[in-house]
């Protein structure tokens, strides 16, 4: 019997690691929704699909890890870079308490050149992650409601086609990209400048809709129209228009703050909080609400 260990999960793991995590961890995710962790098209030549635990022949721990390329900084200086989002961290129950989960962590954080992010946590692992270094990347966030004011100036563009006609080749590149998940492009406009954003609209608790902003190319721009948009995209039924605080720079006096169920973290030298996002990420590819 040899003992268990910690690697790289490759190609020829994928199976057996969606037959761990639907059987495991959450049998409503269908397994070829699991294999979405491992196939996404982003992103060519993948260094490798996460960390597995493996004991004698079989998968019986895994942390994926989804890569993607991004370009961060202001418009006149844009660099590349490698940002991780961290998904779907589970060790069967007969290998826990033997330091081999923090071990899956460590391992696939350990390169410093890249951003890691975990965007939907479970309260259960807190501790480990804080323990490895993670920094809080968001614990709040910024609610906005349907009211009767009426608005001029801001105009709303939400066919795709023409979004893509008057955006940058980056930001085409967003779109192409996205499409096919269970994400909603707009581009607003208002005196001059635009912004391209990214929303998912989901049922959440008590039948509320919620439109959860996803990206914004124009954070500053994006909280000054978010009332506006609220008023105009948000259904005469329970809804509301949300953002995660480090999107919104200058919150107006008035706007409702709530506190995260679970706070995001992150861990990283090159870039700052408000330029992680919530694309390309497990929160495409399992198909999952933003918390």
């Amino acid at each position: 019997m040899s003992k268990p260990y910690v690697r790289a999960a490759r190609p020829d793991d994928t199976e057996a690691i969606c037959l761990l995590l639907h059987h495991k961890m959450n049998t409503r995710i269908p397994i070829d929704r699991w294999r979405r962790l491992m196939n996404y098209s982003w992103l060519g030549d993948k260094p490798d699909y996460g960390r597995v635990v493996e004991s004698n022949g079989a998968i019986l721990g895994y942390c994926g890890m989804v890569y993607a390329d991004r370009l961060v900084g202001n418009a006149n200086r844009l660099r590349s870079e490698r940002i991780v989002s961290m998904s779907s961290w589970y060790l069967d129950k007969s290998l826990r308490g033997k330091g081999l989960g923090r071990d899956m962590l460590d391992s696939a954080i350990s390169d410093p050149t890249l951003t890691y992010a975990t965007l939907t946590n479970s309260k259960k692992p807190l501790g480990i992650v804080e323990a490895l270094g993670f920094q809080v990347l968001e614990d709040h966030r910024y609610i906005w409601r349907k009211t009767n004011q009426t608005h001029s100036g801001v105009v709303i563009s939400h066919d795709v086609l023409t979004i893509t006609d008057l955006i940058t080749s980056n930001q085409q590149q967003l779109v192409n990209d996205m499409q096919g998940y269970s994400l909603t492009p707009l581009l607003i406009e208002l005196d001059g400048q635009q912004a391209l954003l990214f929303f998912s609209i989901k049922q959440k608790d008590a039948n509320v809709i919620w439109y959860d902003l996803m990206y914004a190319s124009d954070q500053e721009l994006f909280a000054s129209c978010a009332q506006t948009l609220a008023d105009q995209l948000l259904p005469d039924s329970p809804a509301v228009l949300a953002a995660d605080g480090r999107f919104v720079k200058k919150p107006p006096a008035e706007i409702t703050r709530e506190r995260l169920p679970v706070a995001r973290y992150y861990v990283s030298n090159r870039v700052k909080p408000n330029e992680i996002d919530h694309l390309y990420s497990e929160l495409q590819l399992l198909d999952l609400k933003l918390d």
